[in-house]
């Protein structure tokens, strides 16, 4: 297994595809738990999205618009450098949630 990646804040344009071809949602209480594979890693991850509960309409974290949710690394590998109140090794994406049919 290779050593983990060094914790970078960082994105790249492929990030959101290589997500959510890894990613599987599953319905929460307030919104929907994306389980999938960090982009940047390939480590275990899970994401929680609010669905249930005010959200603004303005633009979000990181540039996304209304119509995309912010995502952020949120693997429980040990990344060198990665500060002691972080998770994850610091990449971040935007994704567009699209209701069930």
């Amino acid at each position: 297994m290779p050593d983990p990646v060094d914790y970078a804040e960082t994105t790249a344009d492929d990030y959101a595809e290589k997500f959510v071809r890894s990613a599987t949602p599953s319905t929460t209480r307030r919104g929907v738990l994306l389980s999938g594979e960090c982009p940047r890693g390939a480590d275990p991850m899970d994401y929680p999205v609010v669905t249930e509960v005010f959200r603004s309409s303005t633009r979000g974290a990181g540039g996304a618009t209304s119509d995309e949710t912010p995502v952020l690394c949120t693997c429980k590998v040990a990344h060198p450098h990665r500060p002691a109140d972080e998770e994850g090794c610091g990449a971040y994406w935007n994704i567009r949630l699209n209701p069930a049919p």
